[in-house]
């Protein structure tokens, strides 16, 4: 299923109406880039906080606080709008990596509790599970997401919003009804009380297609769900039909399994600093910083790369970049940080009049291993790569770091 979207005709099951006792939890982690930061971060706690763009005026708002929710700031306005609005907000740079760490550490305690192909990321801060194999009515299902809420909290200190329905769709417009930290659950004999909530509430119905479902004299859910087919599929094409069958409650799409889902074939991470750099020793930190978080996620995926590709964006927007094939395919952070270090030297050096202002970098030509440790013969020393990444992920970044020596 493609991420951020509504269930596409596709993962449709047109041979029913709806699925037969069958449960679903939406997790949605409340304000989750913001909550982290308070989280690490006492003195921001009951403050207007919000994250995205460089920590200044400039950049667009990622997510904000409820603090700051509360006095108007709003998700996707800018950092200079949201100050207008209100000026004591506190802006932070977003640290993806950190997020991410947190949500793989929550999927593995996950993986635990459900089947593997029962969980599906539907992006970093939501989740669906699938309880049908490991529940058998509402009220146990109900136990369960208690569980998962109290698992996230022991874990990482975190609050999540759950939805539980009968289907994908409903479960996540359950978990808008209880925010933050709650818990709601939609079933079949709900659909009326449904009916009545305003259209845009629906799962792929934004402002723009809330203002073309109101030119259709479509103002509420169940409006959408008892509208004339021929109009909506007119209107929308087959998503038209597909949202029409959201409303009723006959999203009949399963959890993305196994075989469904992405097959890596690359990744890649770019940072934009606060401050610009120029100091080789700046710059060897951040390309050691970027070069162990990608080695981490190709560890976990199983994956060893071959083939790394280097970006320098300077503070004048200016790019430069190289590549460079390796001897053979590694996740181990010493070979990926020394063919970094073997880029950068080719580049020209930065001045202080001419700074860099973002690293990136692509790995690809990626191979699965069965292993962490993947050359016996070489003389440097064989890490415990695996453990090292499970302390990483419960602890920080900085918790431990491999010895590297500067080029």
């Amino acid at each position: 299923m493609p991420i951020y979207s509504f269930p596409h005709h596709k993962d449709l099951n047109y041979k029913i109406e709806k699925h037969d006792r069958r449960y679903f939890l939406h997790l949605d982690f409340d304000a989750f880039f913001a909550q982290v930061e308070q989280r690490d971060n006492p003195k921001l706690r009951g403050k207007p906080v919000s994250v995205g763009g460089n920590g200044g005026i400039k950049g667009i708002v990622m997510t904000c606080s409820y603090e700051a929710r509360a006095l108007g700031v709003k998700t996707g306005m800018s950092v200079f709008e949201a100050k207008q609005i209100c000026p004591e907000l506190i802006s932070l740079p977003c640290y993806g990596p950190k997020y991410e760490a947190i949500l793989l550490n929550i999927t593995e305690a996950f993986i635990k509790l459900v089947p593997e192909d029962c969980i599906e990321q539907y992006s970093i801060d939501e989740c669906f599970l699938e309880l049908t194999p490991v529940v058998k009515d509402y009220f146990d299902a109900i136990r369960f997401a208690l569980k998962i809420k109290k698992l996230v909290k022991r874990m990482e200190n975190l609050t999540v919003s759950v939805g539980l329905s009968f289907n994908k769709s409903y479960a996540k417009l359950a978990t808008k009804f209880r925010k933050p930290d709650g818990l709601s659950v939609i079933r079949e004999e709900n659909r009326p009380d449904i009916y009545t909530l305003p259209a845009v509430k629906l799962w792929g119905v934004g402002n723009m297609i809330e203002k073309r479902l109101a030119m259709l004299g479509i103002f509420t859910i169940g409006d959408l769900a008892n509208c004339n087919f021929h109009a909506v599929h007119k209107e929308f094409g087959i998503n038209g039909v597909i949202l029409r069958k959201i409303a009723r409650g006959e999203d009949t799409s399963t959890i993305a399994t196994g075989k469904q889902k992405r097959i890596e074939k690359s990744f890649n991470h770019h940072h934009t600093l606060t401050e610009p750099i120029y100091k080789n020793e700046d710059a060897t930190d951040e390309i050691r910083r970027i070069g162990e978080y990608m080695c981490r996620k190709m560890r976990y995926k199983n994956l060893a790369g071959k083939h790394l590709f280097l970006t320098l964006r300077f503070d004048d927007l200016g790019f430069i970049s190289e590549d460079i094939k390796l001897f053979s395919p590694t996740n181990d952070e010493r070979d990926i940080f020394e063919a970094a270090m073997h880029l950068y030297k080719r580049f020209p050096e930065p001045e202080p009049f001419h700074k860099v202002r973002m690293f990136g970098m692509t790995i690809f030509d990626l191979h699965p291993v069965t292993g962490y440790n993947l050359d016996l013969f070489r003389k440097q020393p064989i890490l415990p790569y695996k453990e090292l990444d499970y302390l990483k992920e419960k602890y920080g970044e900085n918790i431990i770091r491999v010895g590297l020596t500067r080029l």
